[in-house]
């Protein structure tokens, strides 16, 4: 009873052989077919399905403890005022303290952010990443490492916020905190063995949550953190399918940048890891007031132009594409505004090539022109919908920097009817790592939802296909590989309201149980 279906089955029984599958159907046809001594799985009524495969993760960045990394909690900056003193007692690997979580409009509503931290911590440069990974609180010795004094101008794509005296105040956005993390995160004697034991952690949270391949959608590999997965891969650590996404640095120096990414390309379907991917940023976000927009904010942070920033320009967005998708580089676009997913789009369409399978990712402002695009480019939209910001009833945060725009904010069902290939992740840390949410919240929104079948299809089928690995696996076929997870319920027969309390009870990749529940 073998199934090239997406989602799950009915079948009570599997087979695996080697690190195959062999067989799915009922118990009775498998001891009939094998013998009464082969080892199966007997599913005991429950539901297999294929393995999750989260094409956008941040995995690095959630497990190292380097610097600290603490994970503040609070729901004022009152609140993280101690767990980040706290966390100085962690502090390892980085001479900065390093940690993560407050939201930016509680700096923007304080008269000086900089001297607030200062009175904090005043001894060693320290950096908070904000909530979205965009922005950056630092205080005078960081910024002071940075070299941005009142007197620097913006690095291209970053933006240094200012008080009404033209004062650095303490907040960085965008490329501006991604040069403190950059800072920060300098390779040292010991932040390899601490990037090696997150990656560790880190797989271990993926398994636990179903998921058997994963596309690492930011990595720093001037941090070292290229060497921290080859090396796992070398040591056959490795517990999930890995493909890579080398981060284009924007204030690197194109030549020097596109000759060592030419240099890294690497796919191989034997092995776990691939190096095949570009991630690359066309704009910010909406809530700094930086995604690329074609009309301009109805608010904008004061130093951020009007239509918000570009990392790439789409000229330079498509000479990367150009040099780089001959090697064999899919690339993995971040486009937020409706402005920077048409220069993505433009960029793309400049270098057709039907071989590759770019996309963009987050895609929250698509406008009319440019949905029917996706379709007709073969470009791949990437959507993260796991966090309770993206749902329909939460948008009025938007409403101050949008106004109604807000109303077309991700069409989910309007591009998967457009004809485009749409894939699920959950861009974590930023949302929750569990699928079962993001897929609750993509059948459970309203105008914009897709069925149940859809939405499992883009977290397991279709995201197989964005990782290049659909003739592997994705599906529960006879002779793809046994990537697979036993899950609690069938999410095709309970009410949609319940999917998000889904239990993944065993994980399966290549062939070998990666977690399993204790109760199972």
């Amino acid at each position: 009873m073998a199934t090239d279906a997406p989602t799950a089955t009915g079948a009570d029984t599997l087979v695996v052989r080697d690190n195959r599958i062999d067989y799915i159907g009922t118990l009775a046809q498998a001891q009939q077919q094998y013998g009464a001594d082969i080892n199966v799985i007997d599913l005991e009524g429950l539901t297999l399905m294929p393995g999750i495969h989260d094409s956008h993760v941040h995995a690095l960045e959630a497990g190292a403890e380097v610097g600290g990394n603490c994970w503040l909690q609070g729901d004022t900056l009152a609140d993280i005022r101690q767990p980040l003193l706290d966390c100085r007692q962690r502090q390892t690997g980085s001479h900065w303290l390093t940690a993560y979580g407050h939201e930016l409009h509680w700096l923007l509503e304080h008269e000086n952010p900089r001297a607030l931290l200062d009175q904090w911590i005043s001894d060693r440069p320290v950096v908070v990443m904000e909530q979205s990974s965009h922005s950056a609180w630092v205080n005078s010795k960081a910024l002071a490492e940075l070299g941005f004094d009142d007197r620097s101008d913006n690095p291209a794509g970053g933006i240094i916020l200012r008080d009404p005296q033209g004062r650095a105040n303490g907040i960085l956005l965008e490329t501006a905190a991604e040069a403190a993390f950059d800072q920060a995160y300098k390779p040292t004697d010991d932040s390899f063995d601490l990037y090696y034991d997150g990656l560790m952690w880190a797989m271990e949270e993926m398994s636990r949550h179903g998921i058997t391949a994963i596309a690492d959608a930011r990595v720093y590999w001037q941090r070292g953190w290229l060497d921290v997965w080859q090396q796992a891969e070398q040591d056959q650590t490795l517990t999930t399918r890995v493909n890579l996404g080398l981060w284009a640095y924007p204030l690197m120096a194109d030549g020097i940048q596109l000759e060592y990414l030419k240099r890294q390309f690497r796919y191989d379907p034997e092995r776990l890891l691939q190096i095949n991917q570009i991630k690359i940023y066309s704009d910010g976000i909406i809530h700094n007031t930086t995604a690329a927009l074609k009309a301009p904010y109805d608010y904008s942070l004061d130093g951020v132009p009007a239509t918000g920033v570009n990392y790439f320009t789409q000229a330079r967005l498509a000479n990367y594409i150009a040099a780089l998708q001959q090697t064999g580089f899919d690339f993995h676009i971040h486009s937020i505004g409706d402005r920077g997913i048409h220069e993505a789009l433009n960029a793309i369409e400049a270098n057709a090539n039907a071989q590759r399978r770019h996309r963009l990712t987050h895609v929250e402002m698509i406008d009319d022109q440019d949905l029917p695009r996706f379709a007709q480019l073969g470009v791949i939209a990437d959507m993260q919908v796991a966090g309770d910001f993206t749902l329909p009833q939460n948008f009025h945060w938007q409403i101050p920097y949008i106004g109604q725009r807000i109303d077309t904010a991700y069409r989910l069902k309007d591009l998967v009817d457009s004809g485009a290939h749409v894939v699920l992740s959950s861009d974590w840390t930023v949302s929750s790592l569990n699928p079962f949410i993001g897929i609750h919240n993509v059948v459970n929104r309203g105008e914009q939802s897709i069925s149940v079948e859809q939405a499992l299809a883009a977290y397991t089928r279709d995201a197989a296909y964005l990782m290049r690995s659909e003739q592997r696996t994705g599906t529960l076929e006879v002779g793809k590989l046994a990537d697979l997870i036993v899950i609690d319920r069938n999410p095709l027969r309970i009410d949609p309201s319940q999917i998000k309390h889904t239990q993944v009870l065993m994980t399966m990749m290549n062939g070998v149980v990666r977690y399993q529940h204790p109760d199972y």
